[in-house]
């Protein structure tokens, strides 16, 4: 099964992509930006035997109904698929799951960043990333 990663993120730059990747062999196609119906209209006309696509999560939440109606029509799996997950936590599990109970205990911001030597605008981010 033939596979092609389309990791542009502009339509312009997609489109030239499309062509030169995908072939009548190409089974399964990755986007990295929310299909429309010209990119499929692309995408199908450069790989008719496509049977699956896929695109990170987010972008799969945001694509429209009638898009994910229109290929299940046509016999093309569309599903999510996160290929990278975002950037590695620079602090431990361990670390953040007590910013969480310091903060229980009663503990301040201040305190706790310098207790867990973590910046103080990242124990924001946790405490408020909770709420």
């Amino acid at each position: 099964m033939k596979v092609a990663v389309l990791r542009s993120s502009q339509k312009d730059v997609l489109i030239d992509e499309i062509d030169s990747k995908l072939d009548k062999d190409t089974e399964k196609v990755h986007l990295s930006i929310r299909p429309t119906i010209n990119i499929l209209a692309s995408i199908l006309t450069a790989a008719p035997n496509v049977k699956k696509i896929t695109c990170p999560p987010s972008l799969f939440e945001r694509t429209p109904k009638k898009i994910r109606v229109a290929l299940e029509k046509v016999g093309i799996d569309f599903e999510p698929l996160l290929l990278t997950p975002g950037r590695p936590r620079s602090h431990p599990n361990w670390k953040i799951d007590k910013v969480y109970e310091l903060e229980e205990k009663g503990k301040s911001a201040k305190e706790i960043s310098d207790e867990l030597d973590i910046p103080l605008t990242t124990v924001y981010y946790y405490l408020k990333k909770d709420s």
